[in-house]
């Protein structure tokens, strides 16, 4: 069953049960209601049936007319009062009964009283007062027979407000019991069915956190958490797939990155010997026997010995951004202000000549390998100074600004600039803009460059014009000021 049906089947147990202790509270209060009415009604026929014995004797000790009227309207009211009771048991019942003929009887005798009183019939006075006292006495017999059992009324109106009561609270503790129970009985399955299994997958993801890739979950419900438990356990069986696969790929990648070693290793010593023998060996034609080639001659050994050169310095290039890939990150806070300073004196003494205007922002601190990013910053401000070299007022820029809500700095220039159509082929190996004889170089510097930032998990990029300039950015994964 899902966790939504049982939720639905619980809500509407609540709602049942809710519904079942309402109806048992309205119940049991109309009872109280009821017997609050039946003793108001049993008051009120008492105070008529006290009113009609008052009248009585009123008429008994002064024989007037407005007495006779009094009781009577009092007999009325007492009548109707007895027709129209709310008591519907049994003993009640027969209370009535005996009251109403009771009533009718004391109304008869009061009114043979009421005749008796006018005299006549040849009766002496004796006889008459005998008569009378007679009929008083069983009146007022009656009267008090009535009130009596209108008390008895009462006391049962009043004992059955007492039940009524007791019902009210004996149903009250009944519904909170019945509340309490079903609430236990909720959080006992809540507990059971959806908690415990998912503190169970909590504690399986503990042991997939740390590492325990054979852990298996599988509580066996049909609900959502047993098909939470059963593509948890799809997804451990599908990582260890992976990360098996990732482990073979890691001891791939370490057997090439051992190929790769032995290459440098090879590119280094074992290709820098023909390189430096056909240097040397032109070199010693021009020395030795320059006077006896041509000028074609000559220039041909030239063109051999800078091919060499470049071929050595391209090596030294390659090798230099293999280095930048696998060499480990030491972070550290890093004064950039300071690091451009010194790589632009050490550019103006290898150029005093040139006039460049350098702006270098104040205390620009980064978060990175002092190592790489001095290469980095060395790469960007060469290819700054190497740019400007036709520029008529060269000037050369190192700060940084917020992009896109993060810090990034930034080396730029006001040199030959280039058409951004190309700016997607700058940050590859070997990848130029310029021809060598225009502006020399490898096309390794900013490959570096870009290599460097994605070690700090960063990102390069560039604006520029041509004839305007050019201004690289890049922004690292931490960049903080002091």
């Amino acid at each position: 069953m899902k966790i939504s049906t049982k939720a639905w089947v619980a809500a509407s147990t609540a709602l049942v049960a809710i519904g079942l202790i309402s109806g048992m509270i309205w119940w049991a209060n109309t009872e109280v209601l009821d017997a609050h009415h039946q003793r108001r009604q049993a008051m009120e026929l008492a105070h008529g049936l006290v009113g009609v014995r008052l009248v009585t004797y009123e008429y008994i000790l002064h024989r007037q007319e407005r007495a006779r009227q009094q009781e009577h309207l009092a007999s009325q009211r007492v009548g109707a009062l007895l027709s129209m009771h709310p008591f519907t048991d049994p003993e009640p019942q027969a209370v009535l009964v005996d009251l109403r003929e009771r009533n009718a009887a004391s109304h008869r005798l009061f009114e043979e009283l009421v005749a008796s009183s006018g005299g006549g019939g040849g009766v002496d006075a004796d006889t008459q007062r005998r008569y009378e006292d007679q009929l008083t006495n069983r009146l007022l017999m009656l009267q008090q027979e009535n009130v009596a059992d209108t008390f008895r009324l009462t006391d049962h109106a009043t004992g059955r407000i007492s039940v009524a009561q007791d019902r009210v609270v004996v149903v009250i503790a009944a519904g909170l019991a019945m509340i309490a129970l079903t609430t236990v009985a909720g959080a006992w399955l809540i507990n059971r069915n959806v908690l415990a299994p998912i503190r169970r997958l909590e504690r399986a993801t503990r042991e997939v956190a740390a590492g325990n890739w054979g852990q298996r979950f599988d509580v066996g419900s049909r609900d959502e958490v047993g098909e939470m438990s059963r593509n948890f356990d799809a997804m451990t069986q599908s990582l260890r797939a992976s990360f098996a696969q990732i482990e073979r790929s890691n001891q791939e990648l370490a057997s090439l990155n051992q190929e790769i070693e032995a290459f440098s290793y090879s590119v280094s010593h074992d290709l820098r010997g023909p390189l430096r023998s056909m240097d040397g060996f032109s070199q010693a034609l021009l020395e030795d026997y320059g006077d006896r080639l041509d000028a074609e001659a000559q220039d041909y050994l030239q063109r051999i010995r800078a091919a060499s050169q470049r071929m050595g310095r391209l090596i030294d290039e390659l090798l230099g951004l293999s280095r930048v890939t696998r060499a480990d990150l030491r972070l550290r806070s890093v004064n950039l202000s300071e690091m451009a300073r010194e790589i632009a004196e050490s550019l103006e003494q290898q150029q005093p000549e040139r006039g460049v205007t350098w702006d270098i922002e104040e205390n620009l601190h980064v978060h990175a390998d002092k190592a790489l990013i001095q290469i980095a910053m060395q790469n960007l401000l060469e290819n700054a100074w190497k740019f400007t070299g036709k520029t008529a007022h060269p000037r050369i820029r190192v700060g940084a600004i917020d992009h896109e809500g993060e810090r990034a700095c930034f080396v730029g220039d006001n040199g030959v600039g280039f058409d951004m159509a190309y700016a997607d082929r700058l940050f590859g190996a070997f990848q130029r803009l310029h021809h060598e004889t225009e502006f020399p170089g490898t096309g390794i510097g900013l490959a570096i460059v870009h290599r460097i930032v994605r070690r700090h998990e960063g990102r390069t990029w560039v604006q520029a014009e041509p004839d305007r300039g050019a201004t690289f950015f890049f922004s690292l994964k931490e960049t903080a000021h002091e």
